[in-house]
């Protein structure tokens, strides 16, 4: 284990909570929103906020690597490599939702070690940490125990049913499993690390959308690879499984690439 990983951790921390007052100040006030060139939206508190963790670690570990979702990666080959999406879910955030959150992962060597859900507006955080339980707001929490796709709750954002695969994917699922809603970004993955759904599976998602969630649905007992069983990767192909446990997820995976 890394020596200063408690120190790494701290720090963590910190960027969650200085990210959260600037996200709480844009909170349902009017926003100057933009298109960016894939069409999703932007708004000033997501680039303020990503400027804000940026100059944080720029100041602290100027050695370390950042890549972040609204500018410019820098030094993405370093030992450590800061990954950071400053508002994900910001249709959500747009439209006053609470289920947006800030993702802050540190990956050393390529290994995430380090994962932060925090949905401000709900006052929660999940922290997921290499080798260590994952918790919400400090207490221990734990994926469920269900393990039959049939009595299972599923979750998807829904942003990509026009790629014709990932929509019959979902189909499939869907028609199988108990519950079911459209919607959620990272919130989903908290949920998932606290038992209270059992299934998200999104696609065509850039790095700064999944390596923080890694750690955190690992950390509660889940399992999380892309939508073939392949371990997730920054260079990955943008979709993501998470489920509650392996049985689960080798039934998901059968269903969508059968």
């Amino acid at each position: 284990m890394l020596s200063n990983l408690d120190e790494f951790i701290n720090f963590s921390k910190h960027l969650a909570d200085e990210s959260e007052k600037l996200i709480k100040n844009y909170f349902r006030t009017a926003l100057n929103i933009e298109s960016k060139e894939d069409k999703s939206p932007v708004t000033l508190a997501d680039k303020e906020v990503e400027l804000k963790i940026r100059d944080l670690i720029n100041k602290k570990y100027p050695s370390h690597g950042i890549l972040g979702e609204e500018f410019d990666s820098q030094n993405v080959d370093s030992e450590f490599l800061w990954v950071i999406d400053p508002i994900d879910g910001t249709r959500s955030f747009i439209a006053g939702h609470k289920d947006f959150g800030t993702l802050i992962a540190l990956i050393h060597n390529g290994k995430p070690i380090i994962g932060i859900i925090n949905c401000p507006m709900h006052n929660e955080r999940w922290i997921g940490i290499i080798d260590k339980k994952t918790t919400m707001n400090d207490g221990t929490v734990k994926t469920s125990n269900t393990t039959s796709v049939n009595k299972s709750y599923f979750c998807t954002s829904g942003l990509y049913l026009e790629n014709e695969h990932f929509k019959k994917s979902c189909d499939k699922i869907i028609k199988q499993t108990k519950y079911y809603r459209l919607g959620g970004d990272c919130y989903m993955y908290g949920m998932i690390a606290s038992g209270l759904i059992d299934i998200v599976l999104e696609d065509t998602l850039k790095a700064h959308d999944y390596m923080a969630l890694i750690p955190v649905i690992e950390g509660a007992g889940g399992i999380v690879t892309d939508k073939y069983g392949q371990p997730i990767t920054i260079n990955s192909d943008g979709s993501i499984l998470a489920t509650a446990n392996k049985a689960l997820h080798n039934q998901i995976i059968d269903i969508i690439n059968n």
